[in-house]
């Protein structure tokens, strides 16, 4: 049997049972067996395991008919994240024949599920020499992807042969839609959101992928239907229940945010985000006390990571402490995976005590991971007018201006200006930008 979907494959299949409390009995055709019911039934997960081990107990089976059975034992472990049982079905299968593709694919999805991705690439491209299915060569693609073996340029090519394969595999559309969100490239990530979505309303990833790209775009009123479809959907996607929260907070609907917040709390205690999504929420609600003690608590349950420590050093900048500020954004551009959000705080927190060299520094770095940035670009200009470097902040201005900086930007960098008595600076550059906004407007020098 031709598998097209890595995870969930069976629960589209197996419907409920309706059984009011009765038992229903594993055989319901009097005509079957164990062997045929395991092979031509669609049931739960559970049920089919269970019909399918009697199949495999009995005898007479051909070495086809036990292949096929385990295979569908081994999706039924699958469905049910019983991976070591999956992979012992599936590596049952290559026992009997090696080169079976849907052991080796099979087994490859389980090694993927593992996140075990070389192994599981080597086992997808044996699968894919055997029959070049879409399953194989989107299941290549993205373990090869993880594994550090193949670029973007090469990770594309494979999933849209595999999407050529099988113009509807959803699953392929939302992995090669993350991967473009990775790349920046937020307008094709939503099509291909949407397309799955269209594909199969009841996927709450292709939902959840919708949202997740609107709210990149600052689209927040657009990102709430599609957030709300994902929980309704899958109402204990947690992931999803943080994005609402954040989406909520941006909608400045903070005591639904807040809800929600103590929503992701409760199923993840032990890690920050729920703790950050609260905070923010009472910091709206002017809690800001409340707030503080929240993330010191995030910090004593998850740890001092760099998402945790940035918002502890925003929510201090807030309160216009900046030396304590200061001390948590350095905390937390000093670990690992810190990223430009935080670099770009460490520069805005910097400038604000006047540490004009420690500023530089620190937007070099927000520069180095995303040099086209609007808002780094303007951070950068305000350091240079912080370095009388007049012309170069201007022109820094303008590039953040092209990239799409907001417009009420102006009136802050031509008050930077003003303060190191550039007056006719500031002058010029209003009349320059006059009632066309921040874009396309040419640099007269």
């Amino acid at each position: 049997m031709i598998r097209s979907l890595p995870k969930f494959a069976l629960s589209a299949v197996f419907g409920l049972i309706a059984s009011a409390g009765v038992a229903k009995p594993l055989l319901t055709d009097s005509q079957s067996t164990y062997v045929s019911a395991c092979l031509e039934q669609s049931d739960t997960p559970e049920r089919m395991i269970e019909i399918c081990q009697h199949g495999l107990g009995g005898i007479g089976a051909s070495d086809r008919q036990r292949i096929e059975m385990l295979d569908k034992l081994g999706w039924a472990y699958y469905d049910l994240d019983a991976l070591d049982k999956a992979e012992e079905a599936f590596a049952e299968i290559l026992n009997l024949d090696p080169n079976a593709e849907v052991g080796l694919q099979g087994r490859a999805w389980v090694l993927y599920s593992k996140d075990a991705f070389p192994e599981a690439a080597n086992l997808f491209r044996k699968a894919a020499s055997r029959k070049p299915s879409a399953g194989n060569m989107a299941g290549l693609a993205a373990s090869a992807r993880r594994a550090g073996q193949v670029d973007f340029a090469e990770f594309d090519q494979m999933m849209q042969t595999a999407l050529a394969l099988n113009p509807e595999y959803t699953w392929a559309m939302r992995e090669l839609a993350w991967r473009l969100v990775d790349q920046h490239r937020l307008d094709e990530a939503f099509e291909l959101f949407q397309k799955a979505s269209d594909l199969d309303p009841y996927d709450p990833y292709a939902a959840y992928g919708m949202a997740f790209v609107l709210t990149e775009q600052d689209k927040w009123e657009a990102a709430f239907d599609p957030i709300s479809r994902t929980l309704d959907l899958k109402p204990d996607f947690v992931s999803a229940l943080s994005r609402r929260s954040l989406i909520l907070l941006m909608l400045d609907r903070p005591k639904q945010a807040l809800k929600d917040a103590e929503a992701v709390i409760a199923a993840k205690p032990n890690d920050a985000d729920g703790y950050v999504r609260k905070a923010r929420a009472l910091s709206d609600l002017g809690q800001r006390a409340k707030a503080h003690l929240v993330l010191e608590e995030a910090e004593n349950r998850a740890g001092p990571g760099s998402y945790l420590l940035y918002w502890r050093a925003s929510l201090f900048a807030d309160d216009l402490d900046y030396p304590a500020a200061l001390f948590h954004i350095r905390r937390s551009v000093a670990l690992e995976g810190a990223d430009r959000f935080d670099h770009r705080l460490h520069a805005d927190i910097a400038l604000w005590l006047e540490h004009t060299e420690e500023a530089r520094a620190a937007i070099e770095r927000a520069l180095d991971l995303y040099p086209g940035g609007e808002f780094e670009q303007y951070t950068n200009a305000l350091v240079m007018v912080a370095e009388g470097r007049f012309d170069e902040a201007e022109a820094a201005f303008d590039a953040a201006s092209q990239a799409g900086l907001p417009e009420d930007y102006l009136g802050d960098f031509l008050s930077a200006l003003v303060a190191e008595g550039r007056f006719l600076q500031a002058i010029m550059m209003r009349a320059r930008y006059g009632n066309e906004g921040l874009r396309d407007v040419p640099r007269s020098n």
